[in-house]
């Protein structure tokens, strides 16, 4: 069914996202307000149909890939209060040959914090990018401060070998956000979810005005389109099903004349391809 939806909606690969926020609490689980653990970017981001619980393991994700290795790509997820989060990328990497790494700071850290270090190094070392969720929270009990896109300067600079995607345009610090991937070569910015903050916080024409800075200031190849999955439904910002897939392309890509036929398909897919080296 997962992959139907793929099929569905034009999708070749889709990156499947873990979750890392330790142990959330008294919190409602992620899975039970968002239809599933989280969520893959760019490329196509997916919502997997687990077990309610707060965290998607790195097994999990791996196993759940493993299904449709040709269609599915895998991402572990990392959080500082882990011990030695360098040895779970390095087995994630090399034993369960997942592609990448996803930070939710709003789990309560800031993506500069000193206990990653040593897995940021990691991940420059093995070549596989690091997506950091930037801006608007997902859930009413997450932390939105440590979203400010501010504090991925810090490791982008730190780690100038370092691949790293950056996600949803750091809104409310949308020039903060600018200024961090202009500085930084080794940032690419996945356009994820910026429709639903131009409707939610009525900013009409959002979308065409980031779309064209991040054009002007980086180029389209530095630029990642994704779905936020087949599935959502988030409080805060409502939900959608499989036909959101083509209406994202359409309406974060596809409409804008600025835009020539091969910049639309390196946005579409082919940078994400560079990226993970396929």
């Amino acid at each position: 069914m997962f992959v139907e939806g793929m099929d569905k909606g034009g999708i070749d690969r889709a990156v499947v996202l873990g979750v890392d926020q330790v142990d959330p609490g008294s919190k409602p689980p992620w899975a039970a307000l968002a239809g599933g653990p989280t969520s893959a970017k760019g490329w196509v981001q997916v919502p997997v149909a687990m077990p309610v619980a707060a965290n998607l393991d790195d097994d999990v994700v791996a196993e759940f890939c493993a299904q449709y290795p040709d269609r599915l790509v895998g991402f572990a997820s990392l959080h500082p209060e882990r011990y030695r989060p360098d040895l779970k990328v390095e087995r994630a990497v090399k034993e369960l040959r997942l592609r990448g790494v996803k930070i939710y700071p709003h789990a309560g850290f800031y993506p500069n914090d000193p206990r990653l270090h040593r897995a940021y190094q990691k991940c420059a070392d093995l070549g596989v990018p690091v997506m950091f969720h930037t801006g608007i929270k997902a859930l009413r009990w997450q932390w939105l401060k440590y979203n400010n896109p501010l504090y991925v300067d810090d490791v982008a600079t730190d780690f100038p070998d370092l691949k790293i995607v950056m996600c949803h345009g750091g809104f409310p610090w949308s020039d903060e956000f600018l200024v961090v991937v202009y500085s930084n070569p080794n940032i690419y910015v996945d356009i994820t979810f910026l429709e639903h903050v131009e409707r939610t916080f009525r900013r009409p024409g959002l979308v065409e005005h980031t779309m064209r800075q991040l054009v002007d200031l980086i180029g389209p190849q530095r630029l990642l389109w994704g779905s936020e999955g087949p599935a959502m439904f988030l409080p805060l910002f409502g939900e959608h099903g499989p036909e959101n897939y083509k209406r994202s392309q359409d309406y974060l890509v596809n409409r804008f004349e600025f835009l020539n036929a091969e910049d639309k398909k390196d946005i579409l897919g082919r940078n994400a391809a560079r990226l993970l080296e396929f």
